[in-house]
């Protein structure tokens, strides 16, 4: 097909240019010491995604819980949901990805939630690791204050099902 064949709106990535912005990119964290997670937030591509882990990445955030899973249907491990997974339907998903992937996490903002989480990886049979989500002053999701936040620590640490990861 000849790119003037093409249906439009289309997009179209020079291969090279997207290659040498990740190497780019990579190799700044690198300098820097930061284990680069990047989002998947603008590529929403696996293919995409496996180039940044191959490149050194640690793993892939992912906004939604629909975007994890299809990057987990794809092979890519090292997800990390962005969001809180708070419906008992979307916390179902969940567990069956955390089944499925290694090395998933999620935030948690709220002690129900911790809660739910934990007795549904429990229910599950495998452990979940968590992260605390904390409100940078955007009130959308996240912890408020401190006291919150380590409040919803030590009840994430003294759950039996999820692993605390910061």
């Amino acid at each position: 097909m000849h790119i003037d064949d093409l249906p439009t709106p289309a997009v179209l990535v020079e291969r090279p240019t997207l290659w040498r912005n990740l190497d780019r990119m990579q190799a700044a964290a690198t300098r820097h010491g930061v284990r680069l997670r990047p989002h998947t937030k603008t590529h929403k591509s696996p293919i995409v995604a496996r180039w940044q882990i191959e490149r050194g990445a640690v793993g892939i955030c992912c906004a939604k819980l629909g975007e994890a899973e299809a990057l987990g249907e794809q092979g890519i491990s090292g997800l990390h949901i962005t969001s809180p997974v708070v419906t008992p339907q979307a916390i179902d998903r969940l567990m069956a990805l955390n089944g499925k992937v290694e090395g998933l996490m999620v935030v948690v903002d709220h002690p129900a939630n911790v809660e739910a989480l934990d007795a549904a990886a429990g229910k599950a049979g495998k452990k979940l690791t968590v992260i605390i989500d904390i409100d940078p002053g955007l009130h959308r999701t996240g912890v408020a204050t401190p006291d919150g936040v380590v409040e919803l620590v030590r009840k994430v640490v003294g759950s039996k099902n999820l692993v605390y990861a910061g």
